[in-house]
């Protein structure tokens, strides 16, 4: 038996894909016999929860800690309407700028109280290794401190690029120059470091160098098969459903896609019999695009489901929606993919044509790839997108089953294993 001692800041009751990837790992990390205890924060202000995601959480205890930033603050506040209006109100914009006014990141205010819930720990129990999945990168700062006071071999995921992180503006040198050092002596420090994608693994190559070679694993998002065991199927529609499930934020909008549908529409071209559903929480300038659109009749917005229910509205549907921006793009593998891949479902994908998800959706054969802000592309490959579920409505597309997150653990813990 093997212990493990991770920091995730984003974890249950919190939703969504970043809190998936520690759940499911530390799920399968239990069946083959490493227990692990988690260290992350007390009541925060997020787009989402999900009940259903902390029901399955296998760790062996979690520390809630407290921190001062802004999004405990914002839990702090009164639940319901008042503090939802803030988050969810308040431009995206705004929030750049907030977030990058700090050094490190905006969850800085984490780093005292996480080091010292650590430390509790570290005085009662024998742990093989720590793991800090980022970001936030505090995270990853809390982790390297505790992992050189005690000697412990640490481990860094990479769920977002730090310092290439295309969402990151920094707005002084010196932010930027804190932040590259730390990453660095982070990263040579490290026994082992994972990513999300093949391009996250070259990217960090070639900034910081070729010696990081033999401690770099991929890790796919995946997808668990336990999650689709018991979905409900239901009878097809007469409508042609179509879904994109998850959330926009950055370069990620849906403005292209909408305004090439309602060029469709203008020409006498969009399908009648087509429904669309977004399913997320949205923010004020994404919420706006989706309600103010001249195809509003044939759009319809599901507030945020627990991933229970996200596989449900998955599985029963005909066609599925992906949107990555072409800015620092090519890298994106979004947790969304393996699942859509696991649905067979048809997939319009708007992501970078030459980016490693699209390659990895080539590979199994699916076609209709184009960038997400080529509206008049997006016009021609809805409409092929459309025929092709029409005429193979009830086809499924061959499922890879490499990239299920049993699989996944099995080999994170071979290659860990093998360097500690």
């Amino acid at each position: 038996m093997k212990n493990l001692l991770m920091f995730a800041y984003f974890y249950p009751p919190l939703g969504g894909p970043g809190v998936q990837r520690p759940v499911k790992l530390i799920k399968y990390l239990d069946r083959n016999n490493w227990k692990t205890d988690v260290i992350t924060v007390k009541d925060i202000m997020f787009h989402s929860s999900d009940d259903q995601l902390a029901a399955e959480d296998m760790a062996e205890k979690v520390i809630r800690t407290g921190s001062l930033d802004l999004m405990s603050f914002l839990g702090k506040m009164k639940k319901g309407s008042d503090r939802s209006k803030v988050y969810f109100g308040t431009p995206e914009k705004y929030k750049k700028v907030i977030r990058n006014l700090f050094p490190i990141d905006d969850k800085i205010g984490w780093l005292p109280y996480a080091k010292k819930a650590g430390r509790q720990l570290l005085k009662t129990k024998r742990y093989n290794a720590i793991m800090a999945t980022i970001g936030p990168y505090t995270s990853g700062l809390a982790a390297y401190k505790l992992s050189r006071q005690y000697k412990i071999p640490l481990i860094i995921d990479y769920r977002d690029h730090w310092t290439m992180n295309p969402y990151i503006k920094f707005i002084t040198p010196f932010h930027k120059r804190i932040s590259e050092n730390w990453e660095k002596r982070i990263l040579k420090h490290a026994s082992v470091i994972t990513t999300v994608s093949k391009t996250m693994k070259s990217d960090l190559l070639q900034k910081f160098g070729s010696q990081l070679l033999s401690k770099i694993k991929v890790m796919y998002n995946g997808w668990d098969e336990e999650d689709f065991s018991d979905v409900p199927v239901r009878e097809k529609t007469k409508k042609i459903i179509i879904r994109y499930i998850g959330n926009f934020y950055g370069h990620r909008t849906p403005k292209f896609f909408i305004q090439a549908l309602e060029n469709l529409k203008y020409n006498g071209s969009l399908p009648e019999d087509i429904q669309i559903d977004f399913i997320g929480n949205y923010y004020h300038d994404t919420a706006d695009i989706l309600k103010n659109t001249k195809i509003s009749e044939n759009i319809n917005i599901i507030p945020q489901v627990n991933h229970k229910k996200s596989n449900e509205l998955l599985m029963n549907c005909d066609g599925l929606l992906l949107f990555v921006a072409t800015h620092k793009g090519k890298g994106v593998l979004t947790g969304k993919l393996f699942e859509y891949l696991r649905s067979g479902k048809e997939i319009l994908a708007m992501i970078p044509p030459d980016g490693e998800a699209a390659e990895i959706l080539k590979h199994y054969n699916y076609r209709f790839i184009t960038s997400m802000e080529n509206t008049k592309e997006i016009e021609e490959q809805f409409i092929e997108f459309y025929k092709s579920i029409k005429t193979n409505r009830n086809i499924n597309n061959k499922i890879p089953a490499e990239y299920n997150r049993n699989n996944q653990t099995k080999e994170f813990i071979s290659f860990v294993e093998g360097r500690l």
